[in-house]
């Protein structure tokens, strides 16, 4: 059986309540499994929407901030499309689009690589620059906000579980998949 950490309702107490009624036509079912992996989902989707929320009256979605973040955060403000798309766990088709996006917006740039010119890197522009220095602080705020809920320990555990089923995962993958 699962535990219940749901004292007060909740928006996943419809799937828990659905849950409960499979299990007891199917008792040999992985309740605990079940319910982890699609809360794992729930959650991420409702931190996904609050990320949006939070972003978008600077014109940005979570995607478009961890893209224009990724460039930022390497040391010379450039990342090639491919380990872009990595870096942010998107296709190479939407990081082009996104790409695209952040391009007409005048926060990004398409160059060649100095190192091969065959290769093109995408690179902050100084409006990108300013746009992302302008939003850490708020950023820094929400996040610590979002996160406050736990005590650092628990933060700590999070993260250790977490990267725990994250190193399980990659495990997994068949060979050549990203």
């Amino acid at each position: 059986s699962h535990v219940n950490y749901f004292v007060m309702a909740t928006s996943f107490d419809s799937y828990i309540r659905r849950i409960d009624y499979f299990s007891t036509l199917h008792p040999d079912s992985p309740k605990t499994e079940i319910v982890l992996n699609r809360l794992f989902l729930h959650v991420s989707k409702l931190f996904n929407d609050s990320q949006n929320n939070h972003l978008s009256p600077y014109g940005l979605n979570n995607t478009s901030w961890g893209t224009l973040i990724m460039i930022y955060s390497t040391e010379d403000n450039a990342l090639n499309p491919c380990e872009l798309s990595h870096a942010v766990v998107s296709s190479r088709t939407n990081m082009t689009r996104l790409s695209d996006e952040l391009v007409q917006k005048g926060w990004i740039e398409r160059r060649h690589s100095s190192e091969d010119r065959r290769r093109v890197v995408l690179s902050l522009t100084g409006e990108g620059r300013k746009l992302i220095e302008s939003i850490l602080s708020s950023q820094w705020a929400y996040l610590r906000e979002l996160w406050s809920t736990f005590e650092p320990q628990e933060l700590a555990q999070l993260e250790a579980l977490l990267t725990k089923l994250l190193l399980h995962l990659d495990a997994a993958k068949p060979e050549g998949t990203t």
